[in-house]
């Protein structure tokens, strides 16, 4: 079995199984569309099918992040219902009462049901629990008090963090798999049992069942947020999030955390993860070797964009057309660009491996000054993200059209004074002057797994230029301020940096080739 299952940043996992059917639903944050659910019907093989909230009625993103997925609920406390998973047509959202995060649903045998989720016991102390309470769920009203049902098995502080809860009735007893220790290398899973939905629980005394940060040069760390489900020949599995620092070096693991998969089995009354051994990119012996990763070609002759596509935060309005011109798509601008806590016109795609290659090509695009702009960028959020690309002179250069290649660094600290969001990276802009007023110009992004190198090549036939290499480090640290909670995407955006602009920007295609590692026992 190679590892992740689902490769590029999916984090928060959360699998059942309908039928011989099993689906996964992942954590998209300010993403839009919201939730991708992924289908399979053996396990190894995963096809992204839809988003579970893929209309602004149902996911309003204006300036403000979301949360984790789970296939029993979309948090932010509400639920949608679907009548066919397939044809991602699902419901306006139930909003429930309760405060918190990584919400999930329960439906007790006599027909109760629960919602269990993360919070806090008051905004000053604000120490982390597991909270529950029982809902109607036609309505979401809340038909009992939210209790503490589960601290932990950490210190009881902030840090401890207990998250992500799910509960199960399995041979007659309630189990409450949880994530804690946050999100870096203390993440972990812990799981307890009880005599109802609500506890009291039992600890599991080989606590944590999951926790890679054991042994630091493990290739795989910062595992957690855990799911179960039972495979339809009774076999058990379970599905986590995970990290790959690259050369054992935390500052390289700008694919962010990735959707692994594992054997699960029973001692005792207790579940056992992978045979109580640590994730790795590689299970010999478990299911079959099947790479997941592939080639991605798209020429831009559909009419519809396929599901792999995001924006940032829900768009005002469509700004894109694959019909405009046959054979290409189309960016109008806005007013806004990568990087500016709105929805600009940046249309992107999740990086799938450390080594990869992501190319397009520009066509005849005349910007009227400086501020008129296209290009393509590898992005992680609204502080970490580096563009190459097409944009007037500045006032007081030569006319016509140059490259602008714009990096983004996280800024380091001097004297007493602590970094604010306001001054927590430092971003550095070159032109190069284009030859032509009106050629193509391919753009061309290569990651390693500890940088990326930015070129271009104006026309059909020129060697690529790279102006431009950085460090993965600019894409996988939260500058001060931030969180480390997506990863790497790559995208195209045209924009008129503030100010409205009326000249399009055609791509012909979009190539991203990942380069597939062989299989072996380490990887």
């Amino acid at each position: 079995m190679i590892n992740p299952i689902l490769p590029g940043w999916n984090p928060d996992p959360s699998i059942v199984r309908v039928g011989s059917d099993y689906f996964i639903a992942t954590s998209t944050f300010e993403y839009y569309p919201g939730h991708p659910i992924y289908h399979s019907k053996d396990l190894v093989s995963w096809k992204l099918i839809g988003h579970a909230l893929n209309r602004p009625s149902q996911l309003s993103l204006l300036g403000t992040p979301s949360d984790a997925a789970e296939l029993r609920l979309f948090p932010r406390s509400f639920y949608v219902t679907t009548k066919n998973i397939f044809e991602s047509d699902w419901s306006d959202p139930i909003y429930f009462d309760s405060l918190g995060y990584d919400a999930d649903l329960f439906w007790d045998k006599n027909g109760d049901v629960y919602s269990t989720w993360c919070g806090i016991n008051n905004a000053i102390n604000k120490i982390y629990g597991i909270w529950q309470n029982k809902i109607d769920i036609r309505t979401g009203d809340s038909l009992t008090p939210a209790e503490r049902i589960f601290a932990g098995t950490l210190p009881n502080d902030a840090a401890a963090r207990p998250e992500g809860p799910h509960v199960y009735h399995i041979n007659g007893t309630y189990y409450l798999l949880i994530a804690e220790g946050g999100t870096d290398v203390h993440h972990r899973a812990t799981i307890q049992r009880g005599p109802s939905p609500s506890g009291p629980w039992e600890n599991n005394p080989k606590n944590p069942i999951l926790f890679n940060g054991a042994d630091l040069t493990n290739a795989v760390q910062d595992t957690g947020h855990a799911d179960i489900v039972q495979g339809l020949d009774g076999r058990w599995w379970g599905v986590a999030l995970g990290t790959r620092p690259q050369g054992q070096n935390f500052s390289h693991m700008q694919l962010g955390r990735e959707t692994f998969i594992f054997p699960v089995t029973w001692e005792d009354g207790w579940p056992v993860f992978n045979g109580g051994l640590p994730l790795t990119e590689h299970l010999p012996s478990v299911l079959t070797d099947v790479s997941p990763l592939s080639p991605y070609n798209n020429a831009f002759t559909s009419h519809t964009l396929d599901n792999s596509f995001y924006f940032v935060r829900t768009p005002y309005k469509k700004f894109y057309s694959l019909t405009a011109r046959h054979g290409y798509l189309r960016l109008s601008a806005n007013s806004y660009a990568p990087g500016d806590r709105d929805s600009a016109a940046l249309l992107l795609r999740k990086q799938t491996a450390y080594e990869e290659t992501f190319e397009t090509r520009l066509d005849a695009f005349m910007p009227r000054d400086s501020l008129t702009e296209a290009g393509v960028s590898v992005y992680y959020g609204d502080s970490l993200h580096n563009e190459i690309a097409v944009a007037g002179a500045v006032e007081g250069a030569d006319k016509g059209r140059y490259v602008v290649v714009r990096t983004i660094l996280q800024n380091q600290q001097v004297g007493p004074w602590a970094l604010t969001t306001a001054n927590a990276t430092v971003t550095t802009i070159a032109r190069y002057k284009l030859a032509t007023d009106d050629a193509t110009v391919r753009f061309r992004i290569v990651a390693s797994p500890t940088s990326y190198s930015l070129g271009y090549a104006e026309g059909d036939n020129a060697e690529f230029t790279f102006p431009a290499t950085i460090d993965s480090v600019a894409l996988s640290v939260a500058p001060a301020g931030g969180f480390f909670f997506k990863g790497t995407s790559f995208g195209i955006y045209n924009t008129g940096n503030g100010k409205p602009s009326l000249v399009p920007a055609d791509f012909k295609y979009w190539k991203q080739i990942p380069t597939i590692p062989s299989v072996n026992a380490t990887l």
